[in-house]
C-alpha cells in the first residue's frame, strides 16, 4: 500500500448498517473478515441511538479480530437512506425512526479517533462486489439489489459514480409502467413497485383472492405479511403453477429494467444481489429471456448478468473498501476527499 509504515499490516473496519442488525467487521487488504460483531439495530429507537451501537460494534469487532487498535487505519460505513456523506450526515433513512439530519460520522470519529467515511448501503455493496466479488477486473459494472426495494450502483471507467445528490443510481424509481401501481415515492409504475418484495407478495395475494388454487394458500394464512418471496420461490420450485406465474411476471419486470440499464450504462457485467436474487435459476432464466428480447441497440450479449458473490458480507467488505480508498487518497495528498473514493484532482495539483 502507498502508506507503508511501521504499523503494517493495516486493516480497515467495515460497518453494514441494516434496519435489523448492525454488523461491523475488521477486513484485511485481501477482503477477508478477520473478526466481526453484531448489534441489534433497534430501528424504532431512532438513528442517534443506533450510532451508539455502531460504536460498540466497531470496538467489539476489533477485539474479536485480535488486531491491535493501532493497526486499524480507518472506518467505512454503508448506511441506508439519503445522505450527505462528506459531512457525515444522514438526511433521512426510511429504516430508522427520528433519522432526519442525524450526525453519524462526527460522534464515531470523536469516540474512536479514526478517520471515518460513509456512503449509501447499495453504493458500498457495489464497491465490495467490484473489488472482491463478481465484478473483479471489470472497468464498467452495474449492480442491483433486490429486496424491500430495488437499489443500484454503477462503476464507470473504474470509478463508483454517485452524483451531486448521491442519487446517481436510484434505479428502483425509474418508470417501467406509466399506468402501474403507485410507488412509495409517489410516482406510478416504478420498478420497485412492480418487482420488489411487497410487489411480489401482492401479486400472489391478488391471484389467491381471485380464487386461484395454490399450495401457498394451504400452507399459510394469506393475509399480507404471512407470504414471502422465499415461500413463493419454494412453491415454484415444487411446481406450483400460481407461484411459477408470479415468479415469471416478476422476472419479466426485472428483465425490462435490466435491459434499460444495459442500454443506459453499457456495462461489461451486471451483478444482481439481495435476498430475492437467491431464487437462482428459477428467477434468472426468465430474466435473461426478457433481457435478450429487449436489449437490442446495446445487445444483451455484450453484458454478463450474474448473481452477487459476497452475499451477506458485501456490506462489511464494501465499507472497508470505501475506507481504504478514501484513507489512501487522503494520506497520499493526490486528491481531495470525496465521499466515494473517486479520483479527482485537488486544487493544488
Amino acid at each position: 500500500m502507498s502508506h507503508s509504515t511501521s504499523r503494517q499490516p493495516v486493516r480497515y473496519v467495515g460497518v453494514d448498517v441494516g434496519g435489523t442488525n448492525i454488523r461491523a467487521g475488521v477486513v484485511d487488504p485481501e477482503g477477508r473478515i478477520l473478526g466481526e460483531a453484531r448489534q441489534p439495530a433497534l430501528a424504532d429507537k431512532g438513528m442517534r441511538a443506533a450510532v451508539a451501537r455502531i460504536i460498540d460494534a466497531i470496538g467489539q469487532a476489533i477485539e474479536a479480530a485480535g488486531v491491535p487498535r493501532e493497526e486499524i487505519a480507518a472506518i467505512g460505513l454503508g448506511v441506508p437512506g439519503a445522505l450527505r456523506s462528506r459531512e457525515g450526515i444522514c438526511v433521512y433513512s426510511p429504516n430508522f425512526a427520528d433519522s432526519r439530519n442525524v450526525p453519524i460520522l462526527p460522534p464515531i470519529k470523536e469516540a474512536l479517533g479514526l478517520p471515518s467515511y460513509m456512503l449509501n448501503d447499495v453504493s458500498v455493496q457495489t464497491l465490495g462486489e467490484h473489488r472482491f466479488g463478481a465484478g473483479q477486473g471489470r472497468r464498467n459494472m452495474v449492480m442491483i439489489t433486490l429486496g424491500t426495494g430495488i437499489g443500484g450502483g454503477a462503476v464507470i471507467d473504474g470509478e463508483l459514480r454517485i452524483g451531486p445528490t448521491e442519487g446517481f443510481a436510484e434505479v428502483g424509481h425509474m418508470t417501467i409502467d406509466p399506468d402501474g401501481p403507485v410507488c412509495g415515492c409517489g410516482n406510478r409504475g416504478c420498478w420497485e413497485a412492480l418487482a420488489a418484495r411487497d410487489a411480489i407478495v401482492r401479486r400472489a395475494i391478488t391471484k389467491l383472492q381471485h380464487g386461484r388454487h395454490s399450495a401457498i394458500a394451504e400452507a399459510v394464512d394469506y393475509r399480507f405479511g404471512s407470504i414471502t418471496p422465499a415461500l413463493i420461490a419454494h412453491s415454484a420450485e415444487q411446481g406450483d403453477p400460481l407461484a411459477i406465474e408470479v415468479i415469471n411476471e416478476t422476472a419479466h419486470y426485472l428483465g425490462v429494467g435490466i435491459a434499460n440499464l444495459i442500454q443506459l450504462y453499457n456495462p461489461e457485467i451486471l451483478v444482481i444481489g439481495g435476498g430475492i436474487a437467491q431464487a437462482g435459476r428459477l428467477l434468472f432464466d426468465p430474466i435473461l429471456r426478457t433481457v435478450r428480447a429487449r436489449a437490442l441497440m446495446v445487445p444483451a450479449s455484450t453484458c454478463k448478468i450474474v448473481p452477487a458473490q459476497l452475499g451477506d458480507d458485501a456490506g462489511v467488505v464494501g465499507a472497508s473498501v470505501l475506507a481504504a480508498r478514501q484513507y489512501e487518497q487522503e494520506v497520499s495528498g493526490r486528491v481531495e476527499p470525496t465521499p466515494c473514493g473517486v479520483d479527482r484532482p485537488s486544487a493544488q495539483t
